[in-house]
């Protein structure tokens, strides 16, 4: 038994809690344990398999007690004992982790080519607008990733109204924990995306001084953190722009913020990494990483964030409306909104409006894919190194990007990870404890541990043996609220 999601709290609430059995059946949600939905202050989740996220070894016959929105202990019986007053789950036969955590997300993208006007010409979704509903409801994505399984997300750029999404979600136990870093700060033009002065992704970077005025922008408006977008630029460029992001680095520092950075080439990388980068939010996929970059990420202590299926998302997006095919969604407990499905069906609707190149040129579209299948091998081989010689990696989507749907695309980048080479128990370490590094909240979840918030999923499958179990969770809490998956895949496809 458990105590009931709260209704009467707004925002995710509602909805949530008049989820029922049947809405369940219809979203073809996995089905769970029935669990009778009581009040209570202490709960205790007994018999399940204890996977705590530190790496150590999985504890069988375990028990998690709960008090109020923390962990109180969580280990063997014998070490944690269950309170008289406990209302008891009996979670025998399932797998108990800390809530997964998605270390680089974009609430002010949409999933689809509709949030990314700078990647195509899509008039048949004017970019005013589609900013407009982003803002006016990011309990949306909330509400995606918590049916997912992920309890806590970093926001690596966005528009300016993201920086507020860690105070307004952070006492929700219906939405997830969020770090924010705001606008991007870069040397490239991108003007699709700097609408007005309230609706813009970007801010320059085209000198140190003007680098520095930027940073100072981003600190003054709340963001938890710098992000720098920072691309190829060629050799007689290089000096200028390695000094601007070094500027950034030194604001960020002043203001006590982490400086994290988009590079995917190595020469970038290393600049990032010479200017004191807390968080390398992609993979390096130009080339092999060398013992250089290797020396600098782990003498400084730099979190890797791979993202290796964003790409090939990417790239099946624009094909899919080049081809005039619609690219499945995978969603397993039925997580993605309908109006999101919706959008992804309609292929057809986009073809007058995308750039003539695409649709002249068909073989554009194999191309992208041979070059997207040509960085998976780098970036695969990349993560090795990286894990090799000791590096952090966090776990890291980039969700918000065409085919990177908030929430269940986790499921794939955890897998290719894993086949990668990372164990299983690994990847569950870098998707849980290494993402609450990269938010600087490690204290606080990551870990089933006394004291944390409770944060966790129960598992139908055995994450340690497959992180394909992850596709299984049957249930998610959320600062201490037991949320069936029934609830939140129901709730989540209403809207």
């Amino acid at each position: 038994m458990l105590r009931p999601s709260a209704s009467d709290r707004g925002g995710l609430h509602h909805g949530i809690a008049a989820a029922t059995a049947a809405a369940a059946v219809a979203v073809g949600v996995l089905a769970a344990p029935p669990l009778a939905a009581q009040s209570a202050e202490v709960v205790a989740l007994v018999g399940g398999t204890v996977i705590d996220g530190t790496g150590a070894a999985p504890l069988v016959d375990g028990v998690v007690v709960v008090d109020g929105d923390r962990i109180v202990c969580a280990g063997s019986r014998d070490a944690c004992a269950v309170p008289d007053d406990a209302e008891v789950v009996d979670v025998s036969g399932r797998y108990v982790t800390p809530g997964l955590v998605d270390a680089h997300v974009h609430f002010s993208q949409t999933g689809w080519l509709d949030g990314r006007p700078d990647g195509l010409t899509a008039e048949e979704y004017p970019y005013d607008e589609t900013a407009e509903a982003l803002e006016a409801e990011p309990e949306r994505w909330a509400q995606s990733y918590l049916c997912s399984g992920i309890t806590a997300v970093f926001d690596v750029g966005g528009h300016p109204w993201t920086t507020r999404l860690p105070a307004r979600f952070e006492d929700d136990p219906t939405a997830v924990h969020v770090r924010a870093a705001g606008p991007l700060i870069t040397h490239a033009r991108v003007p699709a995306l700097q609408v007005d002065d309230e609706v813009y992704t970007f801010l320059p970077m085209g000198s140190a001084d003007e680098a520095r005025e930027s940073a100072r922008r981003v600190a003054e408006m709340g963001a938890g953190a710098v992000k720098v977008w920072y691309l190829g630029v060629g050799p007689e460029r290089a000096p200028a722009m390695d000094a601007a992001l070094a500027a950034v680095g030194e604001e960020a520092r002043a203001a006590g913020l982490d400086l994290i950075v988009h590079a995917t080439g190595l020469r970038e990388a290393k600049a990032a990494l010479r200017a004191g980068a807390f968080l390398l939010v992609h993979s390096v996929e130009d080339q092999f990483v060398d013992d250089e970059f290797l020396e600098m990420l782990v003498a400084g202590e730099t979190i890797y964030a791979p993202t290796l299926t964003v790409g090939a998302n990417w790239s099946r997006a624009i094909s899919s409306v080049v081809l005039d095919r619609a690219a499945g969604i995978d969603d397993p407990n039925g997580c993605v909104d309908a109006d999101t499905r919706e959008k992804v069906a309609a292929t057809t609707m986009l073809r007058d409006d995308m750039n003539s190149r695409l649709l002249d040129d068909a073989e554009y579209v194999y191309r992208r894919m041979r070059a997207a299948g040509r960085s998976e091998a780098i970036m695969a081989e990349n993560l090795r190194r990286v894990h090799e010689a000791g590096g952090v990696i966090a776990t890291a989507t980039d969700a918000g990007n065409p085919m990177t749907l908030h929430g269940p695309s986790i499921y794939a980048e955890l897998e290719a990870m894993q086949a990668a080479g990372l164990t299983p128990s690994e990847v569950i370490t870098l998707s849980t404890l290494n993402g609450a590094r990269a938010m600087r909240r490690e204290a606080d979840f990551g870990t089933l541990a006394g004291g944390k918030i409770a944060d966790l999923l129960v598992l139908g499958q055995d994450p340690t043996q497959d992180v394909r179990a992850f596709r299984t969770v049957e249930h998610v809490m959320r600062a201490g609220e037991l949320h069936s998956m029934a609830e939140l895949a129901a709730a989540a496809g209403r809207r």
